[in-house]
């Protein structure tokens, strides 16, 4: 047995614990990547570009039977959606508002009559394709304060959609000129006469190849480098939509004009129309963290087999240098982190899927609906987005000049990231939204954390975690409820408290990232019985202990400051923390291997063998 199949074996423990043990057969996907859209080269952004990612989105929905198939298999769309994030990131933002967005909002809230049924059948066969309407371009927190109208017309029970003004003007929808037929949920408030009967999304023709709909009016927006796509503004004037398109759920119209709505509250309705969010939420978490794990994987291969000639010594491979350790093993442990965090929320999910609660009162949303859909679908969401960004920036960094070749991806992972700090949600309103949940929600409590002697290992790590979210909660909910509620406005008395709840979701949010990992751990444990001496659990156990000296590093001024560490605690840290590092180092193949990522599915240059080789036969000759 080689070398690396030795580490490959040894790693199939971290696959289960990574991946599930239920895990869709996602490496039958790579089949996908020898066909001509996979194939065909195309420019960074452009027309063609566009045009090569729809042809992939084709090739991939017929690859997995179809849109309506996914929707039946949760399991299997989150896998699709992390493969696609890795491939192409293009292809998996289009792919996640087709599959995860669009169709899911038909599904759950749409009644199939004759306009929606054949429409859900075109897009089921990919000769329509999806995108999604909610922001409006003129003003922030626009998702609760929708502009865009959607008038019932009781002659024809039909409904006319009409922009107000410019700044109403529906952003970021993907339905430039591609000549192919789109299609978009387009939210909007329903009006009867003069009765505002709360915001829902309805499914609207956008264009037939290059004939765009009566009443639609489409202004291309320039391109972006970040996730390339055929960005548009689009604006209503008295658009047509029969009946059925509008997704009403449980709500309705009676033959008279009376309508009914059974939430009979507009924030529950507004909540309840963009309940496929949740959707979107985990389905960016799970595919965010997957293309952190290419974006180290690539940084780390590359730091392995590049060859250095510094004078300290010549023909080192960099990743000898304990800067570089010290920055790719951080993200490592990251990575491996949210990667627990997701693989518990996916979980959650699938089990969850057909479930419908009632949202509890404590959260209504303030400053957008994502924490009330799914607090922690949001927060796992905003945590991978901030994992991937660090991720791909710093492999992209310790690359040096080839970490800025887009055919490297880590530009590509890169730009992903920035996307989604507001794609499926902004994450500062997500972690403002979820902090003022959890100061408001008495129901909410932190555990009280256990004693533990060593607060360098990872056991008390994890209770000056939960130390430090006790004392943030306390400290807020006694500064809300000592302010003068008479003499101040809700703007007043929270306003100044935003960047505090902000860090409250963060250590939130660490905290679930520190429990998730633990858990992972006391599995494999568990799991291997009288074996602790198998290389998983060695590279497992030393990857934790980096991560939580990492986690305590980040948060020693707040212990500091309290009086929960001292200053010779504070050197322990760092002294156990530069152990930790060289812990990890030995164990790097079982850790990669862990991913299970072929390199077909990485095709970066800089992460073969022959670097050299490699980045030659990625480039064309001189005109």
């Amino acid at each position: 047995m080689t070398a690396d199949q030795a580490a490959t074996e040894a790693a199939q423990p971290l696959r289960r614990l990574l991946h599930g043990e239920t895990r869709p057969d996602v490496d039958a996907l790579d089949g996908l990547l020898d066909t001509p859209p996979f194939t065909r080269s195309a420019p960074p952004y452009g027309p063609d570009r566009h045009t090569r990612t729809y042809d992939r989105l084709r090739a991939l929905g017929e690859w997995v039977g179809g849109v309506k198939a996914l929707q039946q298999d949760p399991a299997k769309l989150l896998a699709v959606l992390e493969w696609s994030a890795i491939v192409d990131p293009a292809l998996f933002l289009a792919g996640t508002v087709q599959y995860a967005v669009c169709v899911s909002a038909i599904t759950e809230l749409g009644r199939p009559g004759p306009y929606l049924g054949p429409l859900m059948d075109e897009v089921d066969r990919h000769e329509t394709f999806g995108s999604i309407m909610i922001t409006e371009i003129g003003r922030g927190n626009s998702h609760l304060a929708t502009r865009t109208e959607a008038r019932f017309d009781p002659a024809t029970r039909e409904f006319t959609l009409r922009t107000p003004d410019p700044g109403a003007a529906k952003f970021m929808a993907h339905v430039a000129g591609t000549g192919r037929a789109h299609m978009a949920i387009v939210y909007a408030r329903l009006l009867l006469g003069s009765q505002e009967c709360g915001v829902f999304p309805f499914a609207v023709r956008i264009r037939d190849g290059d004939r765009v709909t009566e009443g639609v009016h489409i202004t291309e927006l320039p391109e972006t480098t970040s996730v390339p796509l055929n960005y548009a503004l689009v604006t209503f004037d008295n658009t047509r939509v029969p009946y059925d398109g509008w997704l009403h759920d449980d709500a309705s119209i009676t033959p008279d004009g009376e309508f009914s709505d059974p939430l009979g509250d507009p924030d529950r309705r507004l909540v309840r129309s963009l309940s496929v969010s949740s959707n979107a939420s985990t389905g960016a978490a799970s595919a965010l963290t997957a293309a952190a794990r290419a974006a180290v994987t690539i940084g780390i291969r590359h730091s392995q087999q590049r060859l250095t000639m510094g004078r300290l010594r010549a023909n080192l491979p960099v990743l000898h240098y304990r800067t570089q350790q010290e920055a790719l093993y951080g993200v490592l442990a990251e990575v491996y982190a949210c990667s627990f965090l997701v693989t518990r929320v996916k979980a959650q999910y699938v089990r969850q899927r057909s479930a419908r609660t009632d949202l509890p009162e404590s959260q209504r949303p303030v400053w957008a609906p994502w924490a009330s859909v799914s607090r922690e679908q949001a927060l796992t969401k905003a945590a991978a987005t901030r994992v991937l960004q660090n991720a791909a920036g710093v492999c992209r960094e310790r690359a040096g000049a080839q970490g800025l070749l887009t055919v490297n991806r880590l530009l590509e992972y890169e730009g992903l990231a920035q996307v989604f700090q507001a794609a499926a949600g902004d994450n500062l309103l997500i972690r403002l939204d979820a902090g003022k949940q959890l100061v408001e929600d008495l129901t909410h409590t932190v555990p009280v954390p256990t004693t533990v002697d060593d607060l360098t290992s990872p056991d008390g790590v994890l209770a000056l975690a939960l130390l430090r979210e006790r004392g943030l909660l306390t400290e807020l909910r006694g500064r809300v409820d000592g302010a003068p509620v008479e003499e101040k406005t809700a703007f007043e008395t929270w306003n100044p408290l935003l960047p505090d709840l902000v860090t409250l979701a963060d250590a939130h949010q660490q905290r679930l990232l520190l429990e998730a990992f633990a858990e992972a751990v006391a599995e494999a444990d568990s799991a291997s019985t009288g074996t602790e001496g198998t290389p998983h659990l060695t590279a497992l156990h030393a990857l934790y202990a980096l991560y939580a000296l990492n986690s305590l590093e980040q948060s020693l001024s707040w212990h500091l400051e309290s009086g929960s560490l001292t200053s010779s605690d504070a050197t322990r840290v760092h002294r156990e923390r530069d152990r930790a590092l060289d812990a990890v180092h030995p164990h790097l193949a079982v850790l990669l291997d862990g991913f299970a990522l072929p390199d077909a599915r990485l095709r970066a240059p800089m992460a073969e063998q022959d670097v050299v080789a490699a980045l030659f036969a990625s480039g064309g000759p001189t005109p």
